[in-house]
């Protein structure tokens, strides 16, 4: 059963893109891009962190990118 106001589908796709994800990691460190698992890992958690920073979903549930604050 899915987290309550997921839909089953919605979940599905949400693993299906994980997955995916995983897919292309695992190629990038199988085709020596990355050094380690490790050093993959921690690029795409960098990555995955200035992409927090950047973007935000505002109040029409859009993914758009945060204005400058100063």
């Amino acid at each position: 059963m899915p987290p309550s106001g997921f839909s089953t589908n919605a979940v599905r796709g949400a693993l299906q893109f994980i997955g995916s994800c995983y897919e292309d990691l695992l190629a990038e460190v199988q085709s020596g891009k990355h050094e380690s698992v490790e050093a993959a890992i921690e690029y795409e958690l960098h990555t995955i962190g200035t992409a927090l920073q950047l973007l935000h979903i505002n109040e029409q549930g859009e993914l758009v990118e945060r204005k400058d604050s100063s």
